[in-house]
C-alpha cells in the first residue's frame, strides 16, 4: 500500500476517511453495541483495518529532538535556531544527548 503525504495529496484526508469509518465499525462490533446484528464480528477485521490505517499513516519513527538550553522547550534534534526563542543551537554531537 502507498503511504499519503498528507500535506500534499488534496485527496489524503478523504482516503484516510474510509479506514477510519472501518475501524469504528469495527471497534463498535467488538464492543458490544452492534455484536448482535454481525455475528461476523471478530478481533481480526478490527486489526485488519487498523493496520490499513498504520500502513496508510506511514508514520515512521518519532523523530530525535533535544531541549533548548535556553528557554528549556523542545525542538528537533537537527535545528541550528530554537523554534521559540531563535537561540543558536550548538552543533550536533555537542552539549546534552538528545530526548524522545
Amino acid at each position: 500500500m502507498q503511504a499519503l503525504q498528507l500535506e500534499n495529496m488534496p485527496d489524503g484526508r478523504a482516503r484516510l476517511r474510509p479506514v477510519i469509518a472501518a475501524i469504528d465499525h469495527e471497534m463498535s462490533l467488538l464492543s458490544g453495541h452492534l455484536m448482535r446484528d454481525d455475528p461476523h464480528a471478530t478481533p481480526e477485521r478490527l486489526v485488519a483495518s487498523w493496520t490499513k490505517l498504520v500502513d496508510l499513516l506511514a508514520l515512521g519513527p518519532a523523530p530525535e529532538t533535544r531541549a533548548c538550553p535556553v528557554c528549556h522547550r523542545i525542538g528537533m534534534r537537527e535545528a541550528t535556531r530554537c523554534g521559540y526563542c531563535w537561540t543558536k543551537l550548538a552543533a550536533l554531537g555537542a552539549g546534552p544527548a538528545p530526548t524522545r
